[in-house]
């Protein structure tokens, strides 16, 4: 194989270096997806007995985002908080990014996190509380929330470019949460103070480990809601991760 002036044993070594290196980078490839895994109900974090206090904090967290957060994300919408004595970063709401909408920098994040913490991707929810709906009662407000999450056409994630949507977590919370300490300018606009008793169902993916170095995250989600007038929803969220 001559070319650019090398003779033949200098040409054969030049291929069996990019044959090399080609296996190498595939095989790296390959050993970075698999060190990703993910916790279940039968797999949860040390010291966490359920996901109950997880899903509380997330949609108190959500509900505290003022506006100009919430529907127009920063280039990384992120949040550190600490769970049941982890640290859990929870990454931005699809739901807030409607494709082709007005939240631009939802399918181009960027963000860099530690290794350390446990890293939450909350793919779609529904919550009901009684800040919106008083004196209904936990269960009513348990099946109000559950249908917030009808009619879902398409639910799919990917991680590296490999779907990983079979991994994706379906959890009711086990008991009510209390919505609280929302700020004057949450982008729900609940008026203080706020909110007594809820329900949530989540559906979800929380990382046990994200191996160091570039990662690509892709939630993709396609509803259509219950009430007729309603239009198709349509979300879709993209994260380019540094993992240091």
């Amino acid at each position: 194989m001559p070319c650019l002036g090398l003779n033949n044993r200098d040409a054969i070594l030049l291929t069996l270096l990019l044959t090399t290196t080609i296996i190498v980078g595939s095989t790296l490839k390959i050993r970075a997806q698999s060190g990703i895994d993910y916790y279940s109900p039968n797999a949860l974090p040390a010291g966490m007995k359920s996901f109950q206090s997880l899903l509380a904090k997330w949609w108190n967290d959500r509900y505290n985002q003022p506006g100009r957060i919430a529907n127009t994300w920063p280039i990384c919408l992120k949040k550190e908080v600490t769970i049941d004595n982890r640290s859990v970063i929870f990454l931005g709401d699809p739901a807030s990014a409607p494709s082709g909408g007005a939240n631009v920098n939802a399918i181009h994040q960027e963000c860099q996190i530690s290794s350390s913490p446990l890293l939450y991707l909350h793919v779609y929810g529904g919550e009901c509380s009684q800040g919106e709906f008083p004196g209904e009662s936990i269960p009513q407000l348990l099946s109000c929330a559950q249908d917030s999450n009808k009619i879902i056409r398409l639910m799919q994630v990917k991680v590296d470019g490999v779907d990983v949507s079979p991994k994706i977590l379906r959890e009711t919370t086990s008991q009510s949460f209390v919505l609280s300490e929302h700020t004057p300018d949450n982008w729900a606009g609940f008026k203080i103070p706020c909110c007594g008793e809820a329900m949530a169902e989540n559906y979800f993916l929380l990382f046990k480990h994200i191996p160091i170095g570039h990662h690509t995250i892709t939630a993709e989600v396609i509803r259509v809601p219950l009430q007729a007038n309603q239009p198709v929803e349509h979300d879709l969220a993209k994260w380019d991760i540094n993992v240091v």
